[in-house]
């Protein structure tokens, strides 16, 4: 019995001795990047022309929602005014 005891007690010993070690060095502080709010990712689920079933996720930055919602308001307005343009 003693020559299971023996060997475990030294074991025990032995690793509360390694516990207690330095304490590591403090970690280096994270530096901290500014992000442009533009440059945010939105996804948003769109339908399709199938319909409820047929949605999509688009995912794109807030800038490239902003110039997909500008180059459509300037589509809608050149089709506007090549209405008021077209003889009767």
């Amino acid at each position: 019995m003693l020559d299971v005891l023996l060997p475990l007690a030294v074991l025990v010993a032995s690793a509360s001795s390694t516990a207690q070690q330095a304490p590591p060095a403090p970690a280096q502080p994270v530096p901290v990047v500014k992000i442009n709010p533009l440059d945010r990712i939105i996804c948003r689920t769109e339908e399709g022309s199938g319909g409820r079933l047929d949605r999509k996720k688009i995912c794109m930055t807030v800038r490239d929602w902003q110039e997909q919602a500008q180059e459509s308001r300037e589509a809608t307005e050149r089709l506007q005014l090549q209405g008021q343009n077209v003889p009767h």
